[in-house]
């Protein structure tokens, strides 16, 4: 009696602590994940939509900020449908919460759509006092909303990992207090299915933990045909979509550290919102390169004396990049010129004019100092020969040249 007593209530522990680790699985740490995407794709939004600023009467690049703008729009509202359809009763505090942020969202892409409207109408100055005045601010409310509630969301994801924790811990003494009122041979069989049932809960536990730590190494054994088995198997599935996303990272790191840049990783190897989480990693590689290989085609331009194209202004801390080629084709440009203008000079009989060596530095200064000394020892060279040519005239046949010819 006491063994069935004892197997009633490990049962009955072990379905609560089963019930707390699917609320983990299903419910938490799904919506930390969403808002997560929320709140990087929201900023991927507001990227785009600064960049559109800079290219007016560019309608190509406006059309592909629409469509990036689109697409990442579509992202953030099936982040938000998934976060929907997660199955829980939302508490008064995070339904406060979700309405403040429907709120906050709806505000923000009113403010876009008027900067949409004003970028169609070709009113620039308007859209950039909207984006400056009204969406600037409605972002940073949308943020601090998201990040509220994934602060929410996190700390209800780590109190039902303690409270499982907890009841492991409970479970585990009350059956040791029964098994030492139990007879050997009930407490050697009490023992046997506690441990048969608290090991695999045990199991979860540390998963989950491991898990909700960002710890994906755990050895899971899904061998079990039971509830908890089933649990085992979905979160070993879980791990193992989350490892083959990091090494599917790690796989395009390597190609890239190889000098294969065109590699990206498979979105439509990975299901869901994994696949979103791949998609959007390579977007973002894809526009760092783009950079990269916009300075490497304007650097070949200007490497073979081609300076009549400029890099395109660039947003942001990139900004630097912009300036920085502007700055070669600047110095380019003027040790150019001044080249020209001597040659000019010296073409002209004019072997008095002298570059300007303080406008440059290094080798740009040792190459305008080269030339300076060329158009003076011409110059003298030109004064020595009217003198002689001079005295000949004069007849004086005895005047020599001086130096060096």
């Amino acid at each position: 009696m006491i063994t069935l007593l004892m197997g009633g209530f490990s049962l009955w522990r072990m379905m609560l602590a089963n019930t707390q680790i699917e609320q983990i699985n299903n419910n938490w740490m799904p919506a930390v994940q969403q808002l997560g995407e929320m709140r990087a794709q929201l900023g991927e939004f507001r990227t785009y939509e600064q960049a559109q600023l800079s290219y007016q009467g560019n309608p190509e690049q406006l059309a592909d900020y629409d469509k990036r703008l689109a697409d990442t729009r579509g992202l953030i509202e099936a982040a938000e449908k998934a976060y929907d359809d997660i199955d829980t009763d939302y508490t008064p505090e995070e339904l406060a919460m979700y309405e403040k942020l429907k709120q906050h969202r709806a505000a923000y892409f009113a403010a876009h759509e008027r900067i949409a409207a004003a970028i169609a109408a070709d009113d620039f100055n308007t859209a950039r006092s909207i984006s400056s005045d009204e969406s600037r601010k409605q972002r940073r409310l949308l943020f601090d909303q998201l990040k509220q509630m994934s602060q929410y969301n996190q700390e209800q994801l780590a109190r039902d990992v303690a409270a499982s924790r907890q009841a492991y811990q409970r479970s585990l003494m009350a059956v040791a207090a029964g098994m030492a009122l139990s007879l050997l041979l009930a407490a050697l069989l009490g023992w046997a299915i506690i441990r048969s049932i608290t090991q695999p809960l045990g199991e979860a536990v540390r998963v989950a933990d491991d898990v909700a730590a960002g710890k994906l190494d755990r050895r899971i054994d899904a061998s079990r045909r039971d509830e908890v088995g089933k649990l085992l198997s979905s979160m070993q599935r879980m791990q193992a979509q989350l490892q083959a996303v990091i090494a599917a990272q790690q796989e395009m790191g390597r190609q890239h550290d190889a000098g294969i840049i065109s590699y990206r990783m498979d979105q439509a190897a990975f299901p869901g919102d994994y696949g979103v989480m791949v998609a959007g990693t390579n977007q973002l590689v894809g526009n760092h390169i783009g950079v990269k290989m916009q300075v490497i085609e304007l650097a070949q331009r200007y490497a073979v004396g081609d300076l009549t194209r400029d890099m395109p202004a660039l947003p942001g801390e990139k900004a630097e990049i912009t300036e920085t080629m502007a700055t070669i084709k600047r110095n380019l440009t003027a040790i150019s010129s001044e080249i020209r203008r001597l040659s000019g000079a010296a073409a002209a009989g004019d072997f008095s004019q002298r570059g300007d060596e303080q406008r440059f530095e290094h080798d740009f200064r040792q190459m305008v100092h080269n030339l300076n000394a060329m158009m003076e020892a011409t110059d003298h060279s030109l004064a020595q020969t009217s003198s002689l040519l001079q005295a000949i005239a004069r007849g004086d046949l005895t005047a020599r040249m001086h130096g060096e010819f």
